[in-house]
């Protein structure tokens, strides 16, 4: 048990079987290998976790723009009517229920809001949507790339007036920073040590593997906090590193190096 405990934050006056269902969440989503059958093992598991009717997910790229969904428990209609109509309506009315919002990875109060839908009436979406559904509360929740963008949001909803209890959320939300940590990863191609490509553009430099894939993170724009986490080493470690490839790579700055890494040229 005190081996799980140490894998989450540890909060007073919660349960330990909390820790164990959370290290189980985890465990299962782990062997996930794509972003579509991790979200699908997601709602498998929180199925029995966090009790929900119906589930909603949403896939988007890095400028907001929705590549595929599905449903569980929904009639593809509702997912239809809302991407053909409400989603372009709702920011209009209530921005705090639009699909595309100014998300920060670190803001952890907006990216997993549980919804009472009894405190809202008087606008379409409610009335047509929300009421057309039956919903009674909603649970979303968001995981991002490696590069800060949020790329899937999910939506538990319940249509029966039981709210999410204390233990749901909690079990829950030990999770979720891991989980989200898994999810980027999916966004992290690495630098392929196999790839004679790549070797003859960066040979030059002499990089050892551990620069090699520092400065593919770089390139991706992936900052140097979010390269230690996706790595597990500090960020000390990490500016060293930096500092080892400025030198090999003859620049002083890191705007020089993305410069000198990605014009293509060999010389």
């Amino acid at each position: 048990m005190n081996n799980i405990t140490y894998a989450f934050p540890k909060l007073k006056g919660v349960d330990p079987s909390c820790y164990i269902d959370a290290y189980s969440l985890v465990l299962l989503c782990s062997q996930a290998h794509t972003p579509r059958s991790f979200t699908m093992k997601l709602l498998e598991k929180l199925k029995k976790l966090c009790p929900y009717d119906e589930a909603m997910v949403f896939f988007l790229n890095e400028n907001k723009k929705i590549t595929g969904q599905y449903g569980v428990g929904v009639k593809e209609e509702w997912i239809n009517s809302y991407l053909e109509y409400y989603m372009d309506e709702v920011p209009k009315t209530n921005p705090s229920f639009a699909l595309r919002q100014d998300l920060r990875e670190t803001d952890w109060e907006k990216t997993a809001t549980i919804i009472d839908w009894s405190q809202y009436s008087g606008t379409e979406f409610i009335q047509n949507y929300i009421n057309g559904r039956g919903l009674k509360y909603s649970w979303g929740f968001t995981f991002f790339d490696m590069n800060g963008n949020y790329r899937v949001t999910i939506s538990l909803d319940r249509k029966t007036e039981s709210p999410f209890t204390k233990r749901e959320q909690t079990c829950f939300r030990l999770a979720l920073p891991i989980l989200n940590n898994m999810y980027r990863n999916f966004f992290y191609s690495g630098i392929d040590t196999s790839s004679k490509k790549k070797q003859s553009q960066w040979e030059r430099y002499n990089f050892t593997a551990r620069e090699a894939e520092i400065a593919n993170l770089l390139c991706q724009g992936t900052t140097v906090k979010n390269i230690s986490s996706i790595l597990y080493i500090e960020v000390s470690t990490t500016y060293k590193h930096m500092a080892h490839i400025y030198k090999k790579a003859g620049v002083s700055s890191k705007q020089e190096l993305l410069v000198e890494l990605l014009q293509g040229k060999d010389t």
